[in-house]
């Protein structure tokens, strides 16, 4: 039996010149064959940190990345089926040959796919609004924090260390 809590996860990573965030195509009502957040309800005896584990890779097939939590989100209208609570957690990622390739594992889920963060499809639920905070303070911790390594190949030129951002 599913929780009225979820997590949704904002996975980001740098390839082609910029800035791409996962998003995973639905295959469930409310929002079916729409663009979200990889994410899923929590079950009931689950512990956080592996219910975020599993939703990333039940949804994209990722495993071994690095999640950190963004924010909650409990507005009264953000789900369809009444107040659900979610926890958004993300990651910065290397988008190597390996993570470029998602698929997920769960019927929930058609397919995974890489999106310019500039040219997002209308997401489902308040995905939206949980991608653009997830930015702001990316930007915000830019200023102040090298976290734009995270997301770099071993090798790059200065150009690719500031775009899309």
């Amino acid at each position: 039996m599913y929780s009225n809590f979820t997590v949704d996860c904002v996975i980001l990573g740098f390839h082609e010149g910029e800035l791409k965030v996962l998003l995973a195509e639905r295959n469930e009502y409310p929002f079916k064959d729409w663009w979200a957040l990889p994410g899923f309800f929590v079950d009931n005896d689950e512990e956080m940190e592996d219910a975020v584990k599993r939703i990333l890779y039940e949804n994209t097939g990722l495993k071994d990345v690095f999640m950190d939590q963004l924010h909650s989100f409990a507005g009264l209208k953000r789900h369809p089926k009444g107040r659900i609570l979610t926890v958004a957690y993300y990651a910065l990622v290397q988008l190597d040959n390996t993570k470029l390739k998602t698929k997920p594992v769960t019927n929930y889920m058609k397919q995974a796919k890489w999106f310019p963060v500039r040219n997002v499809p209308e997401l489902a639920f308040d995905h939206k609004q949980i991608l653009d905070l997830c930015l702001e303070r990316l930007q915000r911790r830019l200023a102040y924090k090298p976290i734009a390594f995270e997301l770099l190949p071993e090798k790059f030129t200065t150009h690719p260390a500031t775009a899309g951002v």
